[in-house]
């Protein structure tokens, strides 16, 4: 397994222009196989629970690169509001419903402006909608995209048959991800408010990293030591006990903080 997330990820590197600067463990490649397995059903969408930081955008780029889907996700700006948020959700919708390209919408908590984003997103993921996001113009441009497919499926070519069969595409090729933090009470009011979150997702809790994955990190990221001496000259004794002993202080920085922190908060 870990070796086929490597693969693939030296691939990405290969050819996307963004890098993804990531090591492997096990624990990233366990949450790459869930969205993985999530994303290749029909209707799957998934919520990622997990503080920022835990790798949950990244893993998800992974796993639609690995998956071949197309990955969408917004650009947010100073002057980004509902007219372009709901412009964005047109060329998504169109991209999976009217073209039929497999999609993965990545969202992040962090992108939204405005609660009426979520109440969209609840939509798309109930009903494969948004009520009037298109124009009647519009409408009929689609009609005239899918007929060709929805004849080969044998649907019938009326205007709700064809509406009808976009909005099914649109929600067998379109995987919303979205990526929220549990911390604060905003979470939960959310789900509460927008329930198709929970009942038309799959979540995937990005709990805290174990001592293996941060070990990992370590011995990837601290640079190339020195040979260390001892006092008999031998250069080559201790290098790898004393890389290793670093790599230990760095797991136990990181542990300790998060043990302050807990603390702290009480």
């Amino acid at each position: 397994m870990l070796k086929a997330v490597e693969d693939a990820l030296a691939d990405y590197n290969i050819q996307m222009k963004s890098r993804l600067d990531l090591v492997v463990f096990r624990y990233a490649a366990e949450h790459v196989c869930r969205i993985s397995r999530i994303i290749k059903q029909p209707y799957g969408n998934a919520l990622l629970v997990g503080m920022g930081g835990s790798g949950r955008q990244s893993l998800t780029r992974l796993a639609a690169f690995m998956a071949d889907y197309k990955l969408f996700s917004i650009e947010i700006s100073k002057g980004y509001g509902m007219m372009e948020w709901r412009e964005d959700l047109k060329k998504v919708l169109t991209q999976a419903g009217s073209l039929g390209h497999p999609t993965v919408f990545l969202f992040n908590d962090s992108q939204m402006k405005d609660d009426s984003f979520l109440e969209d997103i609840n939509n798309i993921l109930n009903t494969g909608e948004v009520p009037n996001l298109f124009a009647k113009d519009e409408v009929v441009g689609i009609m005239e995209a899918v007929t060709p497919r929805a004849k080969r499926s044998g649907k019938p070519l009326t205007p709700a048959g064809l509406w009808a069969f976009f909005l099914d595409s649109v929600q067998v090729n379109l995987h919303l991800v979205l990526t929220m933090s549990p911390v604060g009470g905003a979470f939960r009011e959310r789900l509460r408010q927008f329930p198709s979150l929970v009942n038309c997702t799959t979540i995937d809790w990005f709990s805290v990293w174990p001592d293996d994955a941060l070990k990992s990190v370590a011995n990837k990221f601290l640079p190339a030591m020195e040979p260390a001496s001892n006092q008999e000259g031998d250069s080559s004794v201790g290098n790898s006990a004393l890389r290793s002993a670093v790599e230990d202080v760095c797991i136990l920085f990181h542990t300790s903080i998060r043990t302050l922190v807990q603390d702290y908060k009480k």
